[in-house]
């Protein structure tokens, strides 16, 4: 028959066509699988930047938090000073006011503690020295301070060791701890109209 194709050459065709479709099958789900590692990769990149962005703005508020919680210890710090040196002053002026007291009429070493300090090396004191006296008059008074500890003494100085006392004199300030030192005891005497009273005290800083 004029025009049909001779059999070999349909052969040839089929397996050519046969050989296009398998090539054809073998190169088109490798370039959808490499879109798909690209799609994959891309969402992987956008969701830890998410979550990278995310930590970042948990660690800010963490932050603030903690330096929020750190101010409050501080103000509660200073408020139980302030209720506590509230508190030891009406206990004083009580005593002062009791009858007992405006008789005695001698000098007394009502208070003294350590307190830390902010500087190496250094300690926080107070000392509150009272006179139970029924007309108020001033009399000329004088504080000396001894550290002991290990057998040895080292003398400690007030801003203002020579005073008159009428009613009460307060002490606060810093004293610097001698090197190469260990305290035991805070060691004070006062002398007022001629009478002295000394008493020792334990080397004990409190925390507040």
């Amino acid at each position: 028959m004029r025009g049909a194709l001779h059999p070999a050459t349909l052969g040839l065709i089929v397996v050519v066509a046969m050989a296009a479709g398998f090539g054809l099958g073998r190169w088109l789900p490798a370039d959808d699988a490499g879109g798909g590692l690209v799609r994959a990769e891309s969402d992987f990149q956008r969701r830890l930047k998410a979550a990278q962005e995310q930590a970042a703005v948990k660690e800010r508020e963490y932050a603030i938090i903690e330096d929020a919680s750190a101010r409050l210890q501080v103000d509660n710090q200073e408020l139980l000073a302030s209720m506590a040196a509230l508190e030891d002053r009406v206990a004083f002026f009580k005593r002062m006011a009791a009858p007992q007291a405006a008789r005695s009429g001698g000098a007394e070493i009502d208070m003294f503690e350590l307190l830390p300090s902010s500087q190496p090396g250094k300690v926080r004191y107070r000392l509150l020295i009272t006179r139970n006296t029924p007309n108020g008059a001033p009399a000329a008074a004088t504080v000396r301070i001894r550290l002991a500890g290990g057998g040895r003494q080292e003398a400690l100085q007030l801003s203002a060791p020579r005073f008159q006392l009428r009613y009460y004199q307060q002490f606060s300030g810093e004293w610097q701890v001698p090197e190469d030192f260990t305290p035991e005891r805070v060691e004070i005497q006062v002398q007022s109209g001629g009478v002295s009273i000394e008493r020792s005290f334990k080397w004990e800083i409190k925390s507040r």
